[in-house]
Parts: C-alpha cells; structure tokens; sequence
C-alpha cells in the first residue's frame, strides 16, 4: 500500500491596493484538495502563507522562508512543495526550490499562479517538476498523487466550477463574528480581451460561472457572520445574467454588508441600479483610460457615449462609485493622462484612482513589450517591476504621470 503523500502549499500573501484575492486563492485550493475523494487516504496538504507586506519584506529572505517551511513539515517528510508564482514572488522561487533541496528535501515541486504559463514556465522556473498554467482545484490533487512523472509535466486539468467546494463552507477559510472585510467570487474568467488583464482565461477565453446553491448558501453564512464587507473578486460582475439573481437574493435575506462590485459602465441599466439601490453597494469601474486610441492599443474598448449616460445615470441614483484609470500605457503621453483625469472630473467623479501599470506573464501585452519599446523597473519596495518608459513617454515623463496619480489619491483622503 502506498504511504500518504504530504503536500504544503505555500503562498506569498501581498494585499497589493486592497485587492488581493491571493488568501481566498490558497483557501480554493485548499477546499478542493479536501473534497477530493483520495484525500486522508492517499494524500493531504497543509498551508503556509509567507506575507509580502512593505514592513515584512524588508525582513523577509529566503533562508527565513525556508526555515518556515521547514518548521510546518520537516523537508524529509515532505513530498510535494507547491509554490505560488506571482509577480511579487517570482524571484524567490528558485532560490527557495535550491535551498529546500540542500536542506533535504527529495520530494516533488508543484509551480502554479498567474506567473505559470507552458510557453515560458519551464524557462522561468527550470527546477519545477509540475506546472499548473490554468485554474488549479483539479490540477493540485492530480500533481501530488502523480507518481510516474519523471521530466517536468504541465498539468491542466478542467475544473467542473459547478461542483467546485466552497472554502467558507468547509472551513477551509475560517470566518469570525462581525468580520471587517472577505473575498469572494461568483464566477471565474472574463468575456472581454483586455491584454494586459490575466483575469480571463487566457487559454479557453471563457466565463466559468459558480453553483447558485452554493452561492445563496455562502450569502447565508455571510449574513450570520455578519461579514461587514465582501469584495467580490470577478472581473466584471454585472457583464452575466445570473449576477440580478444573486442581487435578488442578497435583498431576500436582508444582507447588510457592504458589496464592493467590479462592473463595466456599458453594462449599466435602470434594473441593475434599483437592485444596488435596496442593498449597501459601492461600485468600481475599470476605465483605465478615456482616450479611444490608448484603448485601442490595450483592446479595452469603451463606448465613451455609454459611459457618459451611465456616470449621469449612477449619479441620478446616487450610487456610491469610483472609476479607476491605468498610466504607464503604451501610446500614453503626460497630457493624454491628464486627459482622461479631466474627463471624469468634468463629470463630477467623486473618486478617481491611477495605478500604474504592470506586464503580467501570459498577457499580450507582456508578449508585445518590445513592440513598443517597453521599460520597466522598480517604483516602490512591493518587488513588483512596473511599465517606467515606453515610445510615447520618458522616464521623466512617467514621473509626472505617477505625481498626478499621487496628487488623485491626496484628494481621495482629503475628501
């Protein structure tokens, strides 16, 4: 008889602008690893989330990791180490991976995130015995159980998002009385093709939608809990028909918390305003920029005269919004960012954010870099490189871009 596989699943926790679903990530996983039908029998997983906030990462170092790995399972008990490639944790990867092996370790390495991706994982992260470039609930458990694999394998497998368990539900992630703030997603992937975005599906360019049982009896929880904010991490909520029936529902049972909703103004109606109306919403929009051949370059079209009628619209039902733009793209200039700024606030948009912009594995835009004499480089101690230079705009340039993104958010907090 086999012996159980031990597995750890290691994350690199960094709540980047309050909008990090990396925690509700590691808790999916989770879930999904301990509702497989082998799970206890043939294998189980532990969790290890590592922070990666400022403070933190001025003290963090590898040796450190390692040494937090080593104290959750002792490396010669462990058997398959899954790391979480992101931009943020990406350089720490194969250092990790090397020291794990001095200290021991003889076990299988999992590589999954937004960093894995098959034309270039291997590249990246050539110490990797499995890569998981897609969505990984399925994948995870069929990683750790491989026992035959000798070369490095890219392993996708279709996740029914249907019958995908929920981590509040399980418990996998753990909610106290009167929580301030969760996750939480009611679909997965993204319709649209905007190419620096890696919130679509990139390989099947799909929209996943989640069970609505399971999704009325999360609400549920959340209202007895009661959660006092949910950010609802799907790209677009309001972009699917089932998103008024899950509105219906929050309304039936009286939900208080506050729902923070990433929506797109072309998607914006009388219908959708008077369920937000009945319930505490605040809704965010991905503008990125109101210049048409900036967003042309990106592929994020916007209907400019649909936006105008919606702002005046939300504004008439006085729905708390913000709008958020993106600087640092490609044929972007100083006065076309300024543009886009003046633009919202002609219109009396209470809250503008800027955030720059950063090129993300996977994406075309990562793909088309050179296309447009793209620079990046490192603005802030996040480890994060960000888009600094490009043809249409210098370094110097982009700095006066980032002092009116900066002055946007003294604004915010002045306000």
């Amino acid at each position: 008889m086999n012996k159980i596989k031990h597995a750890l699943l290691v994350t690199f926790d960094f709540t980047q602008r309050g909008k990090s679903g990396t925690g509700f990530a590691a808790g999916s996983l989770l879930s999904a690893c301990r509702s497989h039908e082998l799970y206890g029998q043939q294998f189980t997983i532990e969790h290890l989330a590592i922070p990666m906030s400022t403070v933190a990462k001025e003290r963090l170092s590898v040796a450190k990791i390692v040494d937090e790995i080593r104290k959750t399972i002792p490396l010669a008990h462990l058997d398959r180490l899954a790391l979480a490639c992101y931009v943020w944790s990406s350089s720490l990867i194969e250092p990790i991976i090397k020291l794990c092996k001095e200290y021991g370790f003889k076990g299988k390495v999992i590589l999954g995130g937004y960093q894995i991706n098959s034309k270039s994982c291997r590249e990246l992260y050539p110490n990797g015995d499995f890569y998981i470039p897609g969505y990984a609930e399925a994948s995870l458990p069929e990683a750790i159980l491989d026992e035959h694999s000798i070369s490095s394998r890219i392993v996708d497998v279709p996740v029914n998002f249907e019958k995908l368990a929920s981590p509040y539900l399980d418990g996998s992630l753990m909610l106290e009385q009167g929580q301030d703030m969760i996750h939480w997603e009611t679909r997965r992937g993204c319709v649209f093709k905007c190419n620096f975005c890696a919130h679509r599906d990139l390989k099947n360019k799909k929209v996943h939608l989640l069970g609505m049982d399971k999704i009325k009896q999360e609400l549920d929880l959340f209202k007895r809990k009661y959660v006092k904010k949910i950010n609802v991490l799907d790209p677009i909520f309001n972009n699917e028909p089932n998103h008024e029936e899950i509105l219906k529902y929050a309304i039936k049972i009286g939900l208080t918390a506050l729902l923070s909703l990433q929506v797109r103004f072309e998607r914006i109606n009388e219908e959708f305003l008077q369920l937000c109306a009945q319930l505490n919403v605040h809704l965010e929009f991905g503008l990125q920029t109101a210049v048409i051949s900036e967003s042309r370059i990106i592929e994020r079209a916007n209907n400019m005269n649909k936006v105008d009628k919606s702002i005046a619209l939300i504004q008439q039902w006085q729905q708390p919004f913000e709008v958020s733009l993106i600087y640092g793209l490609p044929g972007q200039t100083v006065d076309s960012f300024q543009y886009s700024i003046e633009y919202l606030q002609q219109r009396n948009v209470a809250i503008i954010k800027a955030f720059p912009l950063m090129l993300l594995e996977g994406t075309q835009l990562f793909e088309d870099k050179n296309k447009f004499n793209i620079t990046e480089d490192f603005i802030d101690d996040s480890g994060i490189p960000h888009v600094i230079a490009c043809d249409s705009f210098t370094r110097g340039e982009w700095q006066l871009m980032h002092q009116y993104a900066q002055n946007l958010a003294i604004s915010e907090d002045a306000a």
